[in-house]
């Protein structure tokens, strides 16, 4: 696939397949977010790579799950991920530290695109009870938590109408509102 096509394919996806990652996959993924851009060059992250089954039970129990879909939603015990990335912000060295971020997890996202595993990037996350989980220092900031597993659902893009809500049919598939392109791009000012 090339590069554009990797990148209209990838939806955000929430139910996997219980089926391993292997680890050069993973450090694939991370080396790809290891050479992504970072703000005068001060690399401040660090990734932590979780992969075993009883440690990934534990980081799942840290998360919140799709906010928009009610009743609360989250994985079934057999559709959780098999793999966790936790991304790390070393405190004081960039207060670019969030465009870094951005930049490092579309690279992992993308990557893992590119491999046909699925990724959720994760912001609710109960960052205490996940820093003693995984020992992390306190020097570090828990950014996120990216979710990672090959694919056990569809998600498909829609042309937004009158809501950003993503939402499931009755066959369970994961529809996504986004803005058409002719709404939001603007050629040679406003």
């Amino acid at each position: 696939m090339d590069i554009y096509d990797v990148i209209l394919s990838r939806r955000t996806i929430r139910r996997f397949k219980q089926k391993h990652i292997k680890l050069e996959l993973l450090r694939k993924i991370i080396n790809a977010a290891r050479v992504a851009p970072s703000a005068a060059n001060l690399q401040p992250l660090e990734y932590i790579v979780a992969n075993k089954k009883e440690l990934c039970d534990r980081i799942f129990e840290t998360l919140g799950w799709a906010g928009y879909i009610k009743p609360k939603w989250s994985p079934a015990k057999n559709e959780r991920p098999t793999a966790y990335i936790i991304i790390l912000v070393r405190k004081d060295i960039s207060k670019y530290y969030k465009w870094d971020e951005g930049l490092s997890a579309e690279n992992i996202m993308l990557t893992a695109e590119s491999l046909n595993i699925g990724t959720c990037m994760i912001l609710n996350v109960n960052r205490e009870e996940l820093r003693k989980i995984l020992d992390i220092p306190d020097s570090f900031i828990i950014s996120s938590v990216i979710a990672l597993g090959y694919k056990a659902e569809i998600s498909v893009i829609e042309d937004i109408k009158d809501s950003v809500k993503y939402w499931r049919d009755e066959e369970e598939v994961l529809h996504v509102p986004k803005r058409r392109l002719d709404d939001i791009m603007h050629i040679n000012g406003f």
